[in-house]
């Protein structure tokens, strides 16, 4: 959403454009898990099961067509989609699944309020090192360097997925986006290339360096 606002790019066609990626993404991974797995101890697979699992956890199925479709439909905004899907899991566990009762939303928040409390030393680390990095015009220094070696589209593909992947280590993505997202989509637009694509690109080398030491807050 920030990336179509700083860019003017439609947030709706950045949302089709991250199906392709976010399907490629899921199947590295599986096969990574299978992989990995391969000498681990299982079960032979059962449809009956499958079937059974699937019809139990229809409704929790169901979110990611509520949320995108309504986001589609002009119900609700990307940002109100948050509220609507915390509206939606609630009266799903509490009416359908009955696996939580409503006094226990207390528990929950205060469980939520701790585990968030717990990042926000480190949180405030990151974003101590944001500002200095922004202080001192670091993000912008490295857009000069791919654009001082910008010969052709490729060119300017590779080094900007390197200096992404740098940031992405030290800066929160938000801050990234909206520092980088002005500066780097005009030379996209020079090279050729669709701003839609460029968007999706960006974020998933900025995802992958929040996954990354030395901060990794993802991870935590």
């Amino acid at each position: 959403i920030l990336y179509g606002v700083m860019t003017e790019t439609s947030i709706a066609d950045l949302f089709k454009a991250g199906i392709g990626p976010a399907i490629m993404l899921t199947v590295i991974m599986a096969f990574y898990a299978l992989f990995r797995n391969r000498s681990i101890q299982r079960d032979r697979f059962d449809f009956s099961e499958f079937i059974f699992a699937v019809k139990r956890g229809g409704f929790s199925l169901f979110m990611p067509f509520l949320i995108l479709g309504g986001i589609y439909a002009g119900v609700f905004t990307a940002t109100e989609s948050a509220a609507v899907a915390v509206f939606y899991a609630v009266l799903v566990e509490t009416l359908i699944h009955r696996e939580m009762k409503f006094g226990d939303l207390q528990d929950v928040v205060v469980e939520t309020a701790t585990m968030l409390g717990s990042l926000m030393p480190m949180l405030m680390m990151a974003l101590s090192i944001n500002t200095f990095m922004t202080y001192e015009q670091i993000p912008h220094a490295l857009v000069d360097i791919i654009e001082n070696m910008v010969t052709d589209q490729t060119s300017f593909l590779l080094l900007t997925l390197v200096g992404l992947l740098i940031v992405g280590c030290f800066v929160d993505i938000g801050s990234a986006i909206l520092i980088l997202a002005p500066l780097l989509a005009p030379l996209a637009m020079a090279q050729g290339v669709n701003l839609t694509h460029f968007g999706i690109m960006m974020i998933v080398n900025l995802e992958i360096g929040y996954l990354t030491p030395p901060l990794g807050l993802n991870l935590i």
